[in-house]
């Protein structure tokens, strides 16, 4: 199934302590589902050779702050391996600057393969420091910036593979232990019922049995 199958490149620059400065990054996504695995959560961009640059790097020499750093806060896309989950990425001008932004994903979701969901779509938006939010193309040429803005980026989510209700039980129950689904997920999309935190081996086999005698 697809994951993020692009590079996506933003670039900072502006003035700092009469100097020009430039930051170029990366924005990873997530890989999809395949035989025999999850998709990664959150990667870099492997067949571009590229890395992330440490938080403390950035903030040690430049006019940004990177406020989040995390996974996005949404449930992975449904399959017997699940795929992975793309990153929220925030960073704060703390001075005038301006950037610029190279892209792709905005608009069509990673699908999914062999029943799998599909992912979810990366997206891009700008926080004026005088408050509002405001969604942003996958290409931006150019654009200023005034201290206190904020670019948020969110990478995509890839896509499933395989029949959510194949999943093994207790892959299902890390998932819900590690807060990427509820327990009513578990048992909606995957056929697995949860008590507390354990599973309920009994019951889950006869709901999976039932849902596929309807299917």
């Amino acid at each position: 199934s697809a994951g993020i199958g692009n590079l996506r490149c933003v670039a900072f620059t502006g003035l700092h302590e009469g100097r020009h400065w430039v930051q170029m990054e990366i924005l990873e996504g997530s890989y999809g589902g395949r035989e025999g695995m999850d998709g990664m959560d959150a990667v870099d961009t492997l067949y571009a050779n590229t890395r992330n640059n440490p938080i403390e790097d950035i903030e040690s020499h430049l006019p940004l702050r990177v406020n989040r750093y995390e996974l996005r806060d949404q449930s992975p896309a449904k399959g017997k391996w699940r795929g992975g989950i793309g990153s929220v990425r925030e960073f704060a001008f703390l001075s005038d600057g301006a950037f610029s932004v190279e892209g792709e994903g905005h608009k069509y979701r990673p699908w999914g393969f062999a029943g799998g969901e599909e992912g979810s779509t990366a997206s891009l938006s700008v926080l004026p420091a005088m408050g509002g939010e405001t969604a942003l193309p996958s290409k931006v040429p150019y654009r200023g910036a005034n201290r206190g803005d904020r670019l948020k980026a969110i990478g995509p989510n890839g896509g499933g593979y395989g029949d959510p209700f194949e999943r093994e039980p207790e892959a299902v129950l890390g998932d819900m232990l590690d807060g990427y689904i509820s327990a009513e997920q578990a048992q909606t999309d995957y056929g697995v019922v949860i008590r507390g935190k354990a599973l309920d081996m009994g019951a889950t086999s006869a709901l999976r049995a039932r849902s596929a005698a309807l299917r």
